[in-house]
């Protein structure tokens, strides 16, 4: 990820840089993030126990329980503008 973090960085605070480690550390950071997420969609995927595919509702469900506050509100509105822009 460490590709889309530089992107990100550039675009909020185009006149700040990172460090090789930092960069490491944000790209576990992310790496955690998205394990916790996925896991979190696959316990909701096997609760219901026919569908065997992840949906957008089963993402958008994990979003909402794994992030806290403001965090969680943003990664939704994201989350659905990505797959708006997508389809």
């Amino acid at each position: 990820f460490n590709t889309y973090i530089y992107r990100v960085l550039k675009e909020t605070h185009p006149e700040i840089g990172i460090t090789k480690k930092s960069m490491g550390i944000m790209n576990d950071f992310v790496i955690d993030m998205m394990d916790k997420l996925a896991t979190e969609a696959k316990h909701d995927l096997d609760i219901i126990g026919k569908e065997t595919t992840l949906r957008e509702w089963h993402i958008n469900t994990a979003t909402k329980l794994v992030l806290p506050g403001e965090l969680k509100k943003h990664g939704v509105s994201e989350g659905t503008k990505a797959i708006r822009n997508f389809n």
